[in-house]
């Protein structure tokens, strides 16, 4: 049963025995006779029940309702006292004021217990609310270390990708498609390699729809690069360190950026930035994961180029650059196998520099490496992309033109000598004039085997240097 349900009720007996009472002891029904004890008695009980009616008014109505009975009470006794004279009632009238005294401390302590416990009951809602407010902030939390978690798990990922990837290129790519997929925030993702003798900047990589339209990098880049710090711009429009006008085209275009350098040693070998349309598109947290990967990937480009340069240095002759003998040998097998297929032509140019033990006894062995760099250097020059030059041994160059005719290849020969006996060098501050002799074979006007363009090649060279050097022989 509710409270309202009860003071409903109390309220209800008080009032029926209040008029109840009235009725019957002020009508003309009921006679008084002083000398009968019965009617005594149930004047005395008429009297009493307004204790009754008091009690249940303060259970009902409480201080106003309880104290409107008991004057209400107090009033009837003496109407009825006035009507038939009952002697003793004024006495009577004084269990009222008792009992509605007791009512009133009762009423006085419940509601001093209810306010305590409504005060509690407050109190306890304030701390369920912030209870619950810190429930919700541990939730954010822990949601917030579980992201970060798996950013920070990707990176295991991504140094593995970076171990095992040793090409240049795809290094590049590896670090913008793990630079999307770690950040998984909206916008561009790009990378710029350092060229590091320019100081200019050059795309290798990026991610994203919107068209890279500076290639070589913005003002935002270019900071990066010479501040050798990163950077985060949360609004473009509103960044002290760019004025509004330096930003033009940008504005609207872009709202909000972070750019971090790849460092190594003491160089920048790289620019790694993601931006969006959107302002505060990316947070400090953003920038520390774009830091790790940046540094990652400065050591994984690091580890490609040794890798490039271990590789060249495996074919390539370390006084010339040339390729060298074994490289050379390799490649013309697999041409000879290639213009097989496609029904092309190939030829060999074996080169011998005339007089060159001449050079090493007047001038020294150090002199002889000057000429034969600047043999190296003239002879590359007049051969196209694809083409191949190496040093074959001591003085002899060798030089392999892919998909040219014998009398291209004898053409491109009679250049080369031209080239070099043109260009004089100078040794010990003397002008000298190099020549070569060059011998000729083609594939397959001379031979379809491979050992054999060499062999062909280098018996016409011997027939030209016998022939009084400087020439070309062919056959």
């Amino acid at each position: 049963m509710t409270l309202f349900s009860k003071r409903i009720i109390f309220g209800a007996l008080s009032i029926a025995i209040i008029v109840l009472s009235a009725l019957f002891s002020l009508t003309p029904l009921y006679q008084y006779d002083p000398h009968q004890s019965s009617s005594q008695n149930f004047a005395f009980v008429l009297i009493f029940s307004y204790n009754a009616a008091i009690i249940f008014s303060w259970l009902a109505f409480g201080l106003s309702g309880a104290m409107a009975v008991t004057i209400l009470s107090i009033m009837l006794v003496l109407l009825l006292n006035l009507k038939v004279g009952f002697s003793g009632s004024y006495i009577l009238i004084l269990p009222y004021l008792a009992t509605s005294y007791l009512g009133y401390r009762w009423w006085n302590r419940k509601n001093g217990l209810y306010n305590t416990c409504r005060l509690k009951i407050e109190k306890v809602g304030e701390d369920i609310i912030v209870l619950s407010n810190s429930i919700n902030d541990k939730k954010n939390t822990v949601s917030s270390v579980e992201e970060k978690l798996k950013r920070y798990a990707a990176l295991k990922e991504v140094i593995d990708s970076f171990s095992a990837q040793l090409e240049l290129d795809e290094v590049n790519k590896l670090i913008i498609e793990k630079t999307v997929k770690i950040l998984a925030k909206p916008g561009r993702a790009l990378f710029f390699m350092v060229d590091t003798e320019k100081q200019e900047l050059i795309l290798s990589a990026s991610r994203g729809e919107e068209r890279v339209e500076a290639k070589r990098g913005d003002m935002f880049d270019h900071w990066a690069l010479k501040n050798r710090k990163s950077l985060i711009i949360e609004d473009i429009t509103a960044d002290f360190r760019f004025s509004v006008d330096s930003i033009g085209d940008l504005k609207g275009a872009m709202g909000s950026l972070i750019v971090t350098p790849l460092i190594s040693g003491d160089k920048v070998i790289g620019i790694l930035r993601m931006d969006s349309a959107k302002e505060h598109a990316y947070t400090q947290d953003d920038l520390r994961l774009l830091d790790i990967i940046a540094d990652l990937g400065a050591v994984a480009i690091e580890n490609a180029l040794l890798y490039a340069r271990t590789q060249e240095l495996a074919i390539r002759d370390s006084l010339t650059g040339l390729a060298v003998r074994r490289y050379f040998i390799e490649r013309l097998d697999e041409e000879v196998k290639r213009a097989a297929i496609k029904k092309r032509k190939l030829a060999i140019l074996m080169l011998d520099i005339d007089h060159f033990k001449d050079y090493n006894d007047k001038f020294g062995h150090a002199t002889g490496d000057i000429v034969l760099r600047h043999i190296a250097k003239t002879v590359s020059s007049k051969t196209s992309e694809g083409d191949i030059v190496a040093r074959y041994g001591g003085e002899e160059v060798v030089v392999m033109l892919c998909g040219k005719s014998k009398i291209d290849a004898v053409a491109e020969a009679e250049e080369m000598r031209s080239a070099v006996k043109d260009s004089p060098i100078s040794l010990r501050r003397h002008a000298e004039n190099i020549t070569v002799s060059i011998g000729v074979s083609s594939y397959p006007d001379d031979t379809v085997i491979e050992e054999d363009l060499i062999r062909i090649a280098d018996e016409r060279l011997y027939k030209a240097k016998a022939g009084g050097r400087d020439r070309v022989c062919s056959s």
